[in-house]
């Protein structure tokens, strides 16, 4: 699919899982040198930056969560001229697509302004890239004030998972943004040259900076808030193995004298105390019973228990 914007001697071409036909014939259009259709066709598992003559070529990966839990990169070649901007990409990316439905309903209302240059879209596109993670970035953190209930309700196991993908989540997010500082930044500063759009792109680069730095700080923040919370859940986990463990070792040393007793008077022995009593029964139970007790206040004492 092929969307086109076009403002006065400026076009926008964003091309959506385009065939090489389609490709190759945008390419031509726009003179773009060839040895960009391979790179386009074939996806790249890196940031990239490379220079031609009148265009400029860079590849950045925006990450995306996924519903069951994850995220994954969505790859946005731009090729960058003078009087055009060329998208492409092989995913649905919503940002990408709001901000058509934008155009066409500034075209309609007639407020789009026809002088529009690249730059202003360039900037405008890369600002709404990045103004999505940092709202995905949020929407994370909502995930994590649940997490932080379930934490302090009792429900630390159930939250373990959770945290975990919550924290891969934040971490691709993190990794991605990280991998854009030299194939962004040397995109932006080959634009501020006087070959491309000279120095009143600066301000421009400084919005697009300044979009992905916000991002980029709320996910590290969130970050943070994720480690903090696995270290309170774990500590949580802690106490409450610990307890377990207390229990079930009170309740072995309590239970050993009359286990021992039990045993001692089940002995094969000729000479047993009190066996053939009328009341030996009641009278060992006794003693059991006796000996629990013992132990019990032993550990109350103490303050064991």
């Amino acid at each position: 699919m092929i969307f086109r914007h076009h403002y006065g001697r400026t076009t926008w071409i964003d091309l959506e899982s385009p065939t090489r036909d389609e490709l190759r014939d945008v390419l031509r259009e726009f003179d773009v040198d060839a040895g960009i259709e391979h790179e386009v066709t074939t996806p790249t598992p890196y940031p990239l930056f490379v220079p031609f003559s009148d265009h400029l070529y860079a590849i950045l990966h925006f990450p995306t969560a996924l519903p069951g839990g994850g995220a994954k990169d969505q790859e946005i070649d731009f090729i960058v001229g003078k009087d055009y901007l060329i998208t492409c990409r092989y995913e649905v990316i919503d940002s990408i697509y709001s901000l058509h439905k934008a155009f066409e309903a500034e075209d309609l209302l007639s407020s789009t302004d026809k002088h529009m240059r690249t730059a202003f879209i360039l900037e405008r596109l890369l600002r709404r890239l990045y103004g999505a993670l940092a709202r995905e970035t949020e929407d994370v953190a909502q995930t994590l004030e649940r997490i932080e209930r379930d934490i302090f309700s009792g429900r630390e196991r159930v939250t373990v998972r959770r945290i975990s993908e919550v924290g891969r989540t934040l971490l691709r997010f993190q990794t991605a943004l990280t991998h854009h500082n030299d194939a962004l930044d040397n995109l932006l500063g080959a634009l501020t040259e006087s070959s491309y759009f000279g120095k009143s792109f600066a301000e421009h680069a400084l919005h697009i900076q300044a979009e992905r730095d916000h991002a980029l700080h709320l996910i590290e923040s969130y970050r943070e808030v994720a480690h903090e919370l696995r270290d309170t859940n774990d500590s949580l986990l802690s106490s409450t193995q610990n307890e377990i463990i207390k229990k079930l070792t009170i309740i072995t040393f309590v239970t050993f004298p009359p286990i021992l007793i039990a045993d001692m008077f089940g002995m094969n022995a000729t000479a047993m105390p009190l066996v053939g009593h009328v009341h030996d029964f009641w009278i060992i139970l006794s003693m059991m019973v006796v000996a629990a007790l013992l132990v019990f206040l032993y550990f109350r004492v103490r303050r064991w228990l």
